[in-house]
């Protein structure tokens, strides 16, 4: 092993470009050679990481900012407009130190579907316009999450669905972006037409394009200097060889006039437009980049023993849409591998994304001649290299070893690679929903027995030597009881008790409710008619480990079978104590008061 290389584990590096740059102007600092006191390059020297997180990202994201414009179907400026939109709102509000918020892959895939399906519509109006309502539409669906308060929204989309929506959406770019890389015009937006397009014209394809695209994507794929920015090292030294180089004549174009003004929003696009398709198209943007940016900034934070402010987010992603919606540019979130590589670059605060911001600006206000430089065939290359850790299926792969989920990950994989984007959306959504709805519907109750030598109820099916209470059966269920499964629940536990009562007398039957943090109306009524079968039958119902919400829930109730004194907090065992003694208190004074009526009616 080189022990000069440096380890891309050490979020400090001395070497490499990037931090001989920063070791000279601490130099310099010291010995006063460039301006600042003393406490600048003690600056410098306490936060080299963020300095050179933020310029390994920015190195990534400015090509990505152009290619994904691409990918949108919109100018290059868009990209960089969404760029330095998301990334200066995103600073100014948000709280995550390493979330990197940009225009993404799969916000920009969406996009242009969304742009698309409004074109069919109306084919007259401007896609830009389109672009940018549905951008801002975007951010005004975050404020308004934030304002009802749907900060964990993406909760109820499940987490095998999200990875095989990410490898469906990375299959689908990489099949859109096979034509570009080898500087074809496909005639198709199918990403499947787009694959046969490009292999029926490989073999017609003259020799430049075709080794520059697939030179390009390999030393992208096979880059092995992490500090070390592959697509901005890629990008110097196409844009040098164009100077040399006349590439438009070998049939390989470049990206050509950036202009980033922005025409004004197209009124009669706007007049004539199709609202309800927008709210729906936008409804469906917002989700694609919720998600995405949920799971970086948690994935990221959890990590770090960081605790995040969902509702923060909330407002923060929805500012920079709206935003960069208003001046053009593309919908914005926290990108998976933005974040990674700026937590991997070793980013210690929020100074690393406002380093990038600043070099963003430095660009845009000077290098955009060289951007304009840039051959179509490396975007295409970058684009493909940033998503391919998306076709991977180490992700998916706990899944099959698990025996867990397998459905749900191929399902949702398929029709996104099948249906299209919004369409395999909507349906992993579908699905995501379905799946809670049908395995909460399952009932699940178990039978509780006494530990020997314990104050312990345990389940029998897991510990054969616990003993049941002669004349007492116990049951816990073991899920949240809701509308959906309430009815089973019910049938399910009164099939055990009358499978009980046919061994032994049943006076009492305890039902635990500590998975139950509250009842609705249909999980009141279901207890209710319960609590009445089993009075028809001579037994008592007692509810013990209730929570208080349930508790209120049904003490307003006001069921007569089941009466405040049926309804405790306490721990099964003392429900069972509490229990026995107030049955036996009860028959007590049932005895007393028919020696009464007897003694009574004897005397009359």
């Amino acid at each position: 092993m080189n022990k000069n290389r440096p380890d891309s584990s050490d979020p400090n590096p001395k070497s490499g470009i990037i931090g001989r740059i920063l070791s000279s102007f601490e130099s310099l600092s010291a010995i006063g050679a460039v301006p600042g006191p003393r406490t600048a390059a003690a600056f410098a020297r306490l936060h080299r990481a963020d300095f050179i997180a933020g310029l390994s990202v920015i190195g990534l994201l400015l090509p990505e900012a152009v290619a994904y414009a691409g990918i949108a179907g919109m100018p290059p400026a868009s990209g960089l407009i969404a760029l330095f939109c998301g990334l200066a709102c995103y600073l100014l509000i948000g709280r995550s130190r390493f979330a990197i918020v940009s225009a993404t892959s799969s916000s920009a895939l969406v996009l242009a579907v969304g742009v698309a399906t409004l074109s069919a519509v109306q084919a007259d109006a401007d896609p830009e316009t389109l672009a940018a309502v549905l951008v801002m539409m975007t951010g005004f669906w975050f404020l308004l999450a934030r304002l009802l308060g749907f900060g964990r929204a993406s909760n109820f989309v499940a987490k095998p669905v999200l990875r095989g929506v990410t490898m469906g959406l990375s299959l689908t770019i990489t099949l859109m972006q096979l034509p570009k890389l080898f500087t074809l015009t496909p005639d198709t937006m199918s990403p499947f037409g787009r694959l046969f397009h490009t292999v029926q014209a490989l073999p017609t394809l003259s020799p430049a394009p075709l080794l520059f695209g697939a030179a390009a994507l390999v030393i992208l794929l096979f880059w092995r200097w992490p500090k070390q920015p592959a697509s901005l090292w890629v990008i110097a030294v196409s844009v040098a060889a164009t100077y040399v180089i006349p590439f438009p004549e070998y049939g390989i174009p470049l990206v050509g006039n950036i202009d980033l003004h922005r025409n004004a929003l197209s009124l009669e696009s706007l007049a004539n437009a199709d609202w309800i398709g927008a709210i729906q198209m936008s409804a469906a943007l917002c989700l694609m980049v919720y998600a995405e940016s949920y799971s970086s900034i948690h994935g990221a934070a959890a990590r770090h023993g960081d605790s995040p402010d969902t509702n923060r987010d909330l407002i923060a992603l929805g500012t920079a849409n709206v935003v960069s919606g208003f001046f053009g540019g593309l919908a914005v979130g926290a990108g998976y591998s933005a974040t990674s590589l700026n937590e991997e670059s070793g980013a210690k605060s929020r100074l690393s994304a406002a380093t990038a911001l600043a070099v963003c600006v430095l660009a845009i206000i000077f290098l955009l001649p060289l951007v304009e430089r840039i051959p179509e065939p490396i975007l295409a290359a970058i684009v493909i290299n940033a998503v391919s850790h998306g076709l991977s299926p180490k992700p998916l792969l706990p899944y099959f070893r698990w025996k867990r989920d397998r459905l749900l990950v191929i399902s949702s994989f398929l029709a996104v690679a099948i249906l299209g984007v919004l369409n395999g959306l909507l349906v992993s959504v579908v699905l995501s929903v379905v799946f809670i709805l049908f395995n909460a519907a399952e009932p699940h109750v178990s039978e509780l027995r006494h530990l020997p030598g314990s104050h312990s109820y345990v389940n029998r099916l897991i510990f054969s030597t616990a003993t049941p209470v002669p004349g007492i059966l116990i049951l816990r269920l073991d899920q949240p009881m809701f509308f959906a499964n309430a009815e089973p629940m019910m049938k399910k536990t009164k099939a055990m008790y009358e499978a009980r009562r046919q061994a032994e007398k049943i006076s009492i039957l305890i039902l635990s409710l500590e998975e139950c943090a509250d009842l609705d109306g249909t999980g009141i009524e279901a207890l209710q008619m319960f609590a009445r079968d089993l009075a028809r039958s001579n037994c008592r119902l007692f509810i013990c480990r209730l929570h208080r919400r349930a508790r209120e829930a049904l003490s307003h109730a006001v069921i007569p079978e089941l009466p405040l004194t049926s309804l405790s907090f306490l721990s099964v065992d003392r429900a069972v104590k509490a229990a026995v003694e107030q049955n036996k208190t009860e028959l007590e004074l049932l005895t007393r008061y028919r020696k009464a009526a007897a003694f009574r009616t004897e005397n009359d």
